[in-house]
């Protein structure tokens, strides 16, 4: 839906914007980073700045999200979709066989596979805990109070090295799915869009294929029997 395109566009931005920000704090002598911070001596503090507005947003972003998912009909049912289930052992293994030539058959998959779960649940824990150390590190000296020095540094290589693993999460793992795959390629505009064509579902999401003609079928009955009911009442009248 639009709703949910919205939602995953303005992830996107804050978290582009986050890494890049985040990892210029890091590196301020990389060569993507000087050019940047030779402009004007207030570009590394507006560096900070930026980091922290995209941290508030995505938190923001991630709060109306929860809401979505618990209280908007279409939102719950993403949720339900999302859980993982027993046969998503099944479609792991099935990969596998079929990647390494032991079997000819595709795993068939409904509308979210293993992986996207996966990556949807990797989402969820990396938000909460780059989110609880970010405000940690933010507040440091009321942190380095509560927590001790040692504490705070704790907090401090847990952002670092989850960055890292979000950074190479998606460009690795999600980038791959949605641009190189050969499934995909060059590029799975569902993002953009908002729907897929028969083909593409036939080929990534045949169960949900089959699931939404089975809706149609139905429909197209219940319909049909509607209109034949109407017509016997027009002639008994």
């Amino acid at each position: 839906s639009l709703n949910e395109r919205i939602q995953h566009g303005a992830l996107l931005v804050g978290f582009a914007i986050l890494v890049l920000t985040g990892f210029a704090l890091k590196f301020p002598d990389a060569w993507w980073v000087v050019p940047i911070r030779d402009i004007s001596p207030v570009m590394f503090e507006l560096r900070g700045i930026l980091h922290r507005i995209a941290g508030v947003a995505m938190v923001l972003a991630s709060l109306y999200h929860v809401y979505y998912v618990f209280f908007v009909p279409r939102g719950k049912q993403l949720l339900r979709d999302m859980l993982p289930e027993s046969r998503d052992i099944s479609g792991v293994i099935g990969v596998l066989k079929y990647n390494l030539g032991f079997s000819s058959m595709k795993p068939r998959f409904g509308r979210f596979s293993y992986v996207e779960k996966a990556e949807y649940w990797a989402l969820i824990w990396g938000t909460f805990v780059m989110a609880a150390t970010g405000f940690i590190l933010w507040f440091d000296n009321t942190f380095i109070g509560l927590l001790t020095k040692l504490g705070w540094d704790v907090a401090r290589t847990i952002h670092y090295y989850e960055a890292w693993l979000a950074t190479l999460a998606i460009i690795v793992w999600h980038l791959y799915f949605v641009m190189f795959s050969p499934d995909t390629y060059p590029l799975n505009v569902a993002f953009w869009k908002g729907t897929l064509t028969e083909e593409e579902m036939r080929e990534e999401h045949p169960l949900e294929l089959e699931e939404i003609r089975r809706r149609e079928a139905i429909e197209q009955v219940t319909e049909e029997q509607i209109q034949e009911n109407e017509i016997t009442n027009e002639v008994s009248k």
